[in-house]
């Protein structure tokens, strides 16, 4: 089998995850990589044998690119994306795919009209804990669904040139809660109402908030509530519960070792993952694993239109919610 010909946009954070994971997967060969900064593109050329493309359209339209990994910063993913699919290239891209549900719209007809996959980097849906709580409570393990307690906080806390781009922390980190939470649901919520502060002063100033808590209601009765904080001092905070009549699901924070000191002080836990790298370096790769299966034709997006859509609307009403104070209703 025909290797996969890639070129990577953005050697930033993202980027060097997905460098990481194109790296120990078979049949997979970097081509093209290209960031706005050169020394750094140059370096990683060097090392794996790529070509430094001038500019991400130049990476995009190269012939020995089959498919395009979009790792840029967050006001650049729309225009690249859209430029891959008018090449006819499969696209995985690092969320939000565009600032507006028209952006959204138009990757995914763009996608359509050329015949190929187009997957949203939602990377905690491929998390081995994650998935696995997701399915359970799809085959009906934990009974009805009656609550879903989702936690994330980050650590260590992004820089403020992240932030003062990243779209807001609705946008930029609580869309993966909601994105969760709705799929373990199989619904969106019909109300959502959010609460927010900011600790970091930065933060802060940029208009952001760094502090908060959403609800949401669903139609069938369903309720769940979303933490999130930039800040954990203790490590990368991630945490899902799911509560049904039969019984509760759940995902905690996993321990660097398994092995807990018990003495006459008490009981001693190892530290938990420290950021998110490490947290999710299997989800990532599994991503990646997926993604190459669409561009063989063997699997199809397991994230789709609807998918990012209904994230979007969410993240959206939360915004309003928190702007006006009051609960915002969202069409079932």
């Amino acid at each position: 089998m025909a290797d996969i010909g890639v070129a990577l946009l953005g050697l930033g954070r993202a980027g060097s995850f997905h460098l990481a994971s194109i790296g120990v997967i078979d049949g997979i060969v970097l081509r093209q990589v290209f960031d706005t900064d050169a020394d750094r593109a140059a370096d990683v050329a060097a090392a794996t044998g790529a070509t430094t493309a001038l500019s991400g359209a130049a990476a995009v339209a190269a012939s020995d690119v089959d498919a395009v990994v979009v790792a840029s910063p967050t006001l650049t993913h729309h225009d690249h994306v859209i430029a891959a699919l008018a090449a006819g290239k499969p696209v995985l891209s690092e969320k939000p795919l565009g600032t507006t549900l028209a952006d959204i719209d138009a990757c995914f007809d763009g996608a359509a009209a050329a015949q190929v996959p187009l997957l949203v980097a939602f990377q905690r849906r491929f998390d081995p804990s994650f998935a696995a709580v997701a399915r359970a409570a799809h085959a009906g393990e934990a009974g009805e669904l009656q609550f879903i307690r989702s936690v994330s906080r980050d650590n260590p806390v992004p820089s403020l040139d992240y932030i003062a781009t990243s779209c807001g922390i609705f946008h930029d980190c609580v869309v993966h809660d909601f994105d969760m939470v709705c799929h373990v649901a199989q619904s969106a919520p019909v109300e959502v109402h959010a609460f927010a502060s900011s600790f970091i002063a930065g933060i802060g100033a940029l208009g952001d908030v760094d502090n908060v808590a959403v609800s949401l209601r669903f139609e069938s009765g369903l309720l769940a509530t979303i933490d999130v904080n930039r800040s954990s001092a203790y490590g990368y905070d991630q945490r899902l519960e799911v509560f049904g009549s039969d019984g509760m699901l759940q995902v905690e924070n996993r321990p660097l070792a398994a092995a807990p000191c018990s003495d006459d002080h008490g009981l001693l836990q190892p530290r938990i993952d420290w950021s998110f790298p490490t947290r999710y370096a299997d989800a990532y790769r599994l991503e990646f694993v997926h993604f190459i299966d669409c561009v063989r034709g063997d699997a199809v997006p397991e994230i789709g239109a609807d998918d990012v859509r209904r994230s979007h609307l969410v993240a959206n009403a939360a915004e309003a919610s928190l702007e006006s104070g009051v609960v915002v209703a969202l069409d079932a």
